[in-house]
């Protein structure tokens, strides 16, 4: 819902969006990748994963309180913006980068802190229409 918008996108409605992660390192590791995929899909995953069928609303919506009442686990507020694509983009690339700084290790997979940098997250809205954060 974006809160903000003077027409339609105002009120509850639905995307199929696509996010594409673009990294790169100095080298390639041990394996002659530059980050082995599932380790940032296991790195991620979790924090993508609460976008999925979830409300996404502005902190400020009049309707949150009700949203949060009716669907408690399900919404996914921003503080003070509506959640555009490109807002959610800005988030998305905010959260891959704190990890990979830090870097992940799980499931046995490692990606050592510092060693992968987040180029680019875009976030696909439409086949047609997406929004970009880079480096």
């Amino acid at each position: 819902m974006l809160s903000k918008h003077p027409e339609a996108c105002r009120y509850p409605h639905g995307h199929t969006r696509r996010i594409e992660v673009v990294v790169s390192a100095e080298s390639l590791d041990e394996n002659d990748m530059v980050c082995d995929f599932k380790a940032l899909k296991l790195a991620v995953g979790d924090y993508v994963q609460r976008y999925d069928h979830a409300m996404a609303a502005n902190s400020e919506d009049p309707l949150l309180p009700a949203l949060r009442e009716t669907h408690p686990d399900g919404v996914v507020v921003f503080e003070n913006r509506d959640p555009t694509t490109e807002v959610i983009a800005h988030d998305l690339f905010d959260f891959v980068s704190c990890v990979l700084r830090e870097g992940f290790e799980g499931d046995g997979y490692r990606i050592p802190p510092g060693r992968v940098r987040l180029d680019r997250v875009r976030v696909w809205e439409t086949p047609n229409s997406w929004a970009e954060v880079e480096a």
